[in-house]
């Protein structure tokens, strides 16, 4: 039984496409998920008579915050009869834009391993265990963070704005609390200028971000501006106050409830393309931009 069982597996040992790094979460699709466009597609053996679906025995976590230069190693694992396949995915199409399948391919555990992290390894990575009798797949994704300061309380002057941009995918409640948390408010511009100036800090700190290769796609940026209280009524949510400076896309705020009927798009954005405002849902995750206050008192 087990010389049958290594026969089975042998058929993808050494399976492998480009560089990355060194392979010794997120969404589970379980037994619906038929193959995947990376699957080795080996073909059933006589092991596959007593197979077991696999379970995940060493799921990675959702995130991993690493330092540029510093060592990393993600284990990911399975078990099963026969035991599964198991490999890696560099990137996401929808987010980072590109996909490249990592080698070799591994039976029962998976190490994704890097010396030394590079800018061009932060990236939204995906463990992949194929169960080689049946076909079927389960994924976890995990995606490598590279840690920001945000320098706030590091600040002078009273009267200079800073805008932090956040290249973190969270829904608009998660960027409202972490500006919070980091003594800072979700942005909100007063004025043109300070729009303009929310616009260029977004857009230079894309050109020099480390995580910024997971947001390939991602062109609206979150706003500490809400119609909670009224459709029609926009507010500064750090305030209540209602805002005095809007710079709308054309036809926008439309409150456009085809994908959300019940709550309708109720938060606003910033296009990092035109530096101009939609309305949108606050389920949605986006990267978001912060503002540091004035020190009272300078």
């Amino acid at each position: 039984m087990a010389f049958q069982h290594i026969l089975c597996c042998l058929l993808v040992i050494g399976v492998s496409s480009g560089k990355g790094p060194s392979v010794g979460a997120g969404k589970y699709y379980g037994e619906e998920a038929q193959g995947h466009r990376y699957s080795v597609q080996a073909k059933a053996s006589k092991i596959c008579a007593s197979n077991t679906k696999p379970i995940i025995t060493i799921r990675p976590d959702p995130h991993y915050e690493v330092k540029i230069g510093q060592q990393a190693k993600i284990v990911c694992a399975a078990s099963g009869d026969p035991e599964p396949y198991v490999y890696w995915i560099k990137g996401k199409e929808s987010k980072s834009g590109s996909e490249k399948r990592l080698g070799p391919t591994s039976v029962g555990k998976s190490i994704l391993y890097f010396e030394k992290l590079e800018a061009e390894d932060v990236d939204i990575y995906t463990c992949v265990v194929e169960d080689c009798c049946r076909g079927t797949i389960q994924t976890i994704e995990t995606d490598i963070v590279v840690p920001i300061n945000m320098n706030c309380k590091k600040r002078h002057g009273s009267g200079y704005k800073i805008f932090h941009p956040v290249w973190q995918y969270k829904n608009w409640t998660e960027a409202k609390a972490f500006c919070e948390k980091e003594g800072m408010i979700l942005a909100t511009p007063k004025s043109e200028q300070q729009n303009l100036d929310l616009w260029k800090a977004i857009n230079i700190s894309m050109e020099n971000e480390p995580n910024k290769r997971k947001f390939h796609h991602s062109n609206m940026i979150w706003l500490g501006i809400g119609d909670g209280v009224s459709e029609t009524d926009f507010t500064d949510v750090n305030t209540g106050l209602d805002i005095e400076y809007e710079n709308w896309m054309p036809k926008q705020p439309d409150n456009w409830m085809k994908h959300n009927k019940e709550e309708g798009q109720d938060c606003v954005a910033l296009d990092r393309q035109s530096g101009k405002w939609d309305d949108s849902y606050a389920k949605w995750e986006r990267p978001f931009a912060c503002w540091c206050p004035p020190r009272v008192g300078i």
